[in-house]
């Protein structure tokens, strides 16, 4: 079965919450996953971004700092960047996710239908529990995720 939307998930699971979107992605069902290709990526690169089969959208998960915790964003990949310069956001990453959007933008690796759903957070050291705050609004995080699989799978 070809896949209908690629999703990659960022984060660390043992820093607190850092691992909210590897979270997300374990916890859906069978049934949710239908037709969606899962991959747990850790930190998003460029390289990651092109590549793909073209027409094949994709949905980029993470927990966002600066962003107040537990509020989920949703939207379009190319508008990261300015997210983040917006937000001042730092990244445990090598590589700030926005950064890589922008130089995977400027090889024309990302595509209008490319999305970022994203959780703010809070709570990031190593052994970290998730926060309070995080552990809350996760299930809307899913739910979010579900809605944006189930809107990229061929109608029958």
């Amino acid at each position: 079965m070809t896949p209908s939307i690629r999703v990659l998930a960022c984060g660390a699971i043992d820093r607190g919450d850092d691992g909210a979107a590897v979270r997300a992605v374990r916890s859906l069902t069978k049934h949710a996953r239908q037709g969606a290709t899962i991959e747990e990526v850790g930190y998003l690169s460029p390289e990651l971004l092109i590549g793909d089969t073209p027409g094949l959208p994709r949905l980029v998960l993470d927990c966002v700092v600066g962003l107040p915790g537990g509020e989920i964003i949703d939207l379009p990949l190319a508008e990261l960047p300015a997210l983040e310069a917006r937000l001042r956001a730092t990244s445990t990453h090598a590589l700030a996710p926005g950064a890589a959007v922008a130089i995977a933008s400027l090889l024309g690796g990302v595509r209008p239908d490319d999305r970022f759903l994203g959780i703010g957070g809070i709570s990031f050291e190593m052994g970290d529990p998730l926060s309070p705050a995080v552990r809350v609004r996760l299930g809307a995080l899913v739910e979010r995720m579900v809605t944006r699989i189930a809107e990229a799978r061929p109608c029958a």
